[in-house]
């Protein structure tokens, strides 16, 4: 593919025409990359940050004639040295999402196809290895999974997943969006399969997050649980009271560790942690 770094044929007056007419922008400045700072330009409609080392195929994707976006990976990349750890691990989880926000209604909808993945991202990272932010994306996807289900479900994954050096709970969980097969239980709650948002797959736990629009009728969550309960799952509800309040996470994180057989044992400044783990995450502490 070529670069669009070296040829492209947008002018000044497409980018504004572009950042007036396309919704993901809604008259914000358009960012642009240059490979030249000698043709940077900037005025209320256009910034320009200059980029010039080679990168890897599947850097841009052609949105038109003559106008390129950047790739999900390359965001990552640009955006590793402005941002924490913790905040980048949280980005690439929500580029790996199944969910979109729609800006019309302002719900969260499940996407018809991924963005990205973290197989993709990592492959990425290895193929723009020396360029600026590769490694610290590397170093990010040790922590992510695809498949997260909302903003909050992500951040309910950091808080629970990530190891009690850096203020989480270090509780393994390795999927998200489970399915379980209901098999012959089915007839329990109507339904042939389970989609669980959190789990550890060998111990079968998991934890699901309720969002304020995401609630089923009492009795339907019931049979429910208890089909999942018969087929050998335990799995615990936490909502936004609880993500939001740090005791009732660690209550929740203690009752966790109890079923998966392990051990919380913090370290000495593990609330420091916590509280900077957790205003990365933008959550109350």
């Amino acid at each position: 593919m070529e670069n669009p770094l070296l040829s492209c044929a947008t002018t000044s007056e497409q980018l504004c025409a572009f950042n007036s007419e396309h919704p993901f922008y809604g008259g914000e400045p358009v960012t642009v990359l240059v490979p030249d700072g000698q043709i940077r330009r900037k005025n209320s409609e256009i910034r320009s940050r200059v980029c010039s080392s080679d990168l890897p195929d599947r850097s841009f994707f052609r949105f038109r004639d003559g106008l390129y976006v950047i790739s999900p990976e390359l965001v990552l990349l640009r955006m590793a040295r402005h941002v924490s750890l913790v905040q980048l691990i949280e980005m690439s989880m929500n580029l790996c999402a199944r969910y979109y926000l729609d800006l019309n209604t302002g719900r969260i909808e499940d996407r018809t196809s991924f963005l990205t993945s973290a197989a993709q991202i990592e492959e990425y990272a290895m193929l723009a290895h020396g360029s600026n932010g590769s490694s610290k994306v590397r170093k990010a996807l040790r922590w992510v999974l695809d498949n997260s289900g909302s903003p909050y479900e992500s951040k309910s994954y950091l808080v629970f997943r990530l190891p009690l050096s850096w203020g989480g709970f270090g509780l393994l969980f390795d999927a998200m969006n489970f399915d379980v097969r209901a098999g012959r239980l089915a007839c329990l709650a109507e339904q042939n399969e389970y989609c669980i948002d959190m789990v550890n797959i060998k111990q079968h736990v998991g934890f699901e997050y309720d969002g304020c629009d995401s609630h089923e009728d009492a009795s339907h969550d019931k049979r429910r649980r208890n089909a999942l309960a018969a087929l050998g799952w335990t799995v615990f509800p936490i909502d936004k009271t609880v993500l939001h309040n740090p005791e009732l996470c660690e209550k929740t994180a203690y009752q966790l560790a109890r079923h998966m057989g392990h051990r919380i044992q913090k370290p000495r400044n593990w609330e420091e942690k916590c509280v900077k783990l957790r205003r990365n995450l933008q959550l109350p502490v």
